[in-house]
This record gives structure tokens, sequence and C-alpha cells, in this order.
């Protein structure tokens, strides 16, 4: 894994940054050492995608972030959490590969106790104490075959008036949760966020308990 230093911009501000250059390759990796569908080992972390720079912008936009604890799940190498907590939130980023964490703890670096960082399995919710009031995750919905763990995950995990903020680039998978989060019981009310890059804007799922 070859990772290099940039600043990029993050919640609007010019920020320190170390990204994957490669990610391609822990991909290749991971499939011929036959660890695919393994969430320890799981590449996709490695790439910073559209959905997460999305859901940044989306969250800039929010008032009353500031001191406010939000859990972000599947968090890779943290941008989005990092951008809840330069707005002044109290932050913990998760996700279940140790060396996504690794990457997301070293990018965290300068804003101190304000981000934990913490090793979670969705089907192990129990392992978190705290209730969140706000919990995130960018592109985490793209897998139908994990929304039996993810609902559950986030209904133990959310007080009860908390919300949850899911953003993914409009993938037919992306209508498959809508309709199967509401299924589950809960309210599900979608936005759209554009970055101007010509491509499909990025949509926010915003899913509350009733």
């Amino acid at each position: 894994m070859t990772i290099e230093d940039e600043v990029t911009e993050i919640a609007g501000t010019p920020f320190p940054w170390t990204r994957v250059v490669d990610p391609d390759r822990l991909l290749e990796s991971a499939l011929l050492s036959g660890v695919d569908g393994c969430v320890e080992h799981d590449p996709f972390w490695a790439a910073t995608w559209r959905a997460a720079i999305g859901l940044d912008r989306f969250i800039q936009n929010q008032p009353g972030l500031a001191e406010t604890d939000v859990l972000e799940l599947g968090g890779g190498s943290g941008r989005a959490g990092i951008a809840a907590a330069i707005l002044g939130a109290n932050v913990c980023i998760t996700d279940a590969s140790r060396m996504a964490l690794m990457v997301c703890r070293y990018n965290a670096r300068s804003l101190g106790s304000r981000v934990r960082v913490r090793l979670l399995d969705w089907a192990r919710p129990e392992t978190i104490q705290q209730r969140f009031p706000v919990i995130i995750g960018s592109d985490i919905v793209y897998n139908p075959s994990l929304y039996p763990i993810l609902e559950p995950c986030m209904r133990r995990l959310l007080t009860s008036r908390g919300v949850v903020w899911l953003s993914e680039p409009q993938r037919h998978t992306g209508d498959r949760f809508e309709s199967w989060i509401r299924a589950a019981g809960w309210r599900c009310q979608s936005s759209l966020v554009d970055l101007g890059d010509k491509e499909r804007a990025i949509r926010i799922f915003e899913c509350r308990l009733p």
C-alpha cells in the first residue's frame, strides 16, 4: 500500500490528508488472496468515494452540530466524520477494517479528542455502549445483503429522537435501501447534493425512527 500526503477541502476548509495512492492494487490483492467479502480485509475503504464528499457538503448545511455526539459507520479513512468534527461535533468514527482505522486515526490527528476511532462489526453493535443523536455513513448501502445487520445496528446506537444521514450516488441498490428501510419501520426522506462534477448528484437518505 502506497500513501501520500496532500491538502484537500473538508468542511469548506483546507485540511491535511493522507490518501492511498493505489486502492485498485489493494482490491486486486484482496481478490488474489481470497479474502473478498471479508470485512476485515475489505479494500474499498481506501478510495475517497464521491458519496463521502457529498455527505461532507450536506452536513455543512445542518445546524446544531457543534458539541453534538456523532457516530460514523463504515468510516474508512474518515472523510465525513472528520468533516463533522471540523464543524465542532464530537465524533466516533468506526469501521470493521483495522487498516482503515489506522489511516483514519492519522488523518484525524490534528483534531485531538474531538475524534475517537473504534473497531465495529455491525453484527455486534453492543460493543459500543453509547447512543448517538446523529449517525452518518457514506456509500454503505451498496450491498443489500448487509441491510439486515445495518438496520438493527443503527436502531441500537441511535437515540430515540436521533437522525441517520446516509449518502450514496443514486445506485439502484439505493432505491432498494429506501424501500427496505421504510418497510423496517423507519421514516425516510431523500435529498440530492450536486457536486458540480457533471456526474449524478449524491443522494442523502435522512432516516428517523417513529
